[in-house]
């Protein structure tokens, strides 16, 4: 099975606004709403599972109030770290087989054929987790700050790994599409992506 696993159990304290981020408005639909409708699109994703936490109890219940075909999980909300070990040992009780595509839902943009072609590139990859990076350029283009880099490359927030709780040898691809570097962390990024929205959504 290929599941994805869409991580909105975080507290978003860049982004400074009242609601929780996963449901921060762009272009007056939540941005978690954008994640599950590109997964939705996808030919390879087997089944949604959607992670949330004490820190989003509000994204919860809009998830709950959609009815949709997906499962919801829930974390600690610690950190990041944390709550993906947890869903590790989630899924390695079920199998050791499973193959769990992480996004964040901060990630409005991302669409289905990429979510494809990352994925068709892990399955015929040699390697058991699969690290998406995109260049640093896209970002100073567009005047985005990031986290860090790692020799010339920012880390995308999708990912592939193994249903084991393990450390996974892994392969990197590097992807220079403007979609893997727009998750909005502060309201800056919010601004950048309502000026680039018809690009992706007219």
């Amino acid at each position: 099975m290929i599941y994805a696993i869409l991580m909105a159990g975080g507290r978003g304290t860049r982004l400074d606004v009242s609601c929780e981020k996963p449901l921060f408005k762009l272009h007056d639909k939540p941005l978690i709403k954008y994640v599950l409708d590109n997964l939705s699109d996808s030919k390879l994703i087997d089944k949604v599972v959607i992670s949330v936490s004490p820190n989003t109890p509000k994204t919860s219940d809009y998830l709950e109030s959609l009815n949709g075909d997906f499962q919801i999980l829930d974390t600690s909300g610690k950190d990041y770290l944390t709550d993906l070990s947890y869903i590790l040992d989630f899924f390695e009780k079920k199998s050791k087989k499973d193959i769990l595509l992480f996004i964040n839902a901060d990630l409005p943009f991302i669409s289905a054929e990429t979510i494809d072609y990352v994925l068709d590139y892990y399955l015929n990859s040699d390697k058991d987790a699969l690290s998406v990076l995109v260049p640093v350029e896209i970002f100073e283009n567009l005047g985005l700050d990031y986290s860090y880099e790692f020799d010339g490359n920012v880390p995308s927030g999708l990912n592939v790994l193994r249903s084991v709780n393990t450390i996974q040898d892994e392969n990197q691809i590097v992807l220079s599409k403007v979609e893997l570097a727009l998750n909005i962390n502060t309201l800056f990024d919010g601004k950048i992506a309502e000026k680039l929205y018809n690009e992706y959504y007219i």
